[in-house]
């Protein structure tokens, strides 16, 4: 039998280490080297972001106060624009109620609260109704108030289609009395989408000379005139069947509270100073008196 080859494995096992190695450790200058290169690195990354922020911070607040000067002197030529239009609409009032150039200024100081109330094309609107309502007003009778709040409610500031084409701000129907010029528009009956024929106006105050006439031409509005604010105006005319919509009178009063609409009801006192609201008054009293007299 063949004996089986033996190896020595004692210089391999001489080779091998039976020991661990000792772990490298840093010395203390190593250690202060090290931590003295991050709190450096930390320092100049700090720095040179304050410096950035700084930097930025500074540009922002330039740009910051340029701007809000700008704002400023906008703010103040816009104040000083509306301020010569308030006092070019008190003159046009002022010429409509006949008072005198030293009331102008003042007359200016209570229409600014109307006419600071709105901006844009609604501000735009009412300077242009304000001088027409004032001066139906002052020869009829009809709150200014009632006046220009229907009209922004029953036109959306002049911007439907019928007071854009055609200058009827009020939705005045054109019935068979009326012998001007007429335009067929859609409208809406009962909440039924139909076309009705409407009146035509050639201007804005043409609109709102319609409106005074029709009002003191038809006769079932006679009880109106005797109102002294706006908003009983409004209600004389709902109560004698002016319009079916049960919200007008809460709208109209949201619109003169918005606008501050009823201190034109103060500017000019309607009975004292519109003549031809005597003459009409007195013309429903002796119609009144006619009636008693004719009753059995």
């Amino acid at each position: 039998m063949k004996r089986a080859k033996t190896v020595d494995l004692m210089p391999a096992l001489a080779m091998k280490r039976f020991y661990r190695q000792p772990k490298k450790r840093v010395g203390l200058w190593g250690t202060l080297l090290i931590s003295n290169a991050l709190w450096i690195s930390a320092v100049l990354v700090l720095g040179g972001s304050l410096w950035t922020t700084t930097k930025v911070g500074t540009a922002m607040t330039e740009f910051y106060i340029k701007e809000r000067a700008k704002w400023i002197e906008q703010d103040a030529n816009m104040q000083k624009e509306l301020e010569a239009r308030n006092l070019q609409i008190a003159r046009l009032v002022a010429l409509q109620t006949s008072q005198s150039p030293d009331d102008v200024v003042q007359l200016a100081n209570k229409l600014s609260g109307v006419l600071n109330s709105a901006y844009g094309d609604r501000r735009k609107f009412i300077e242009a109704a304000l001088p027409h309502a004032i001066r139906i007003q002052v020869q009829y009778g009809i709150p200014a108030s009632a006046t220009i709040s229907q009209a922004i409610y029953e036109s959306g500031y002049g911007a439907s289609a019928l007071a854009k084409q055609h200058n009827n701000f009020f939705g005045i129907k054109a019935f068979s009395n009326w012998s001007g010029p007429k335009a067929l528009m859609p409208t809406k009956d009962n909440g039924i989408p139909t076309q009705a024929h409407f009146r035509k106006y050639p201007s804005l105050g043409d609109g709102f000379q319609g409106y005074a006439d029709f009002l003191r031409a038809s006769g079932r509005y006679d009880r109106a005139f005797y109102m002294q604010s706006g908003v009983e105006f409004v209600g004389a005319l709902l109560r004698a069947g002016y319009c079916p919509d049960g919200d007008y009178l809460g709208n109209i009063k949201v619109i003169m509270a918005r606008h501050r609409l009823q201190e034109l009801d103060n500017i000019i006192k309607a009975a004292d100073q519109a003549p031809y609201q005597v003459a009409w008054m007195a013309k429903i009293q002796e119609k009144e008196q006619a009636k008693i007299e004719a009753m059995p």
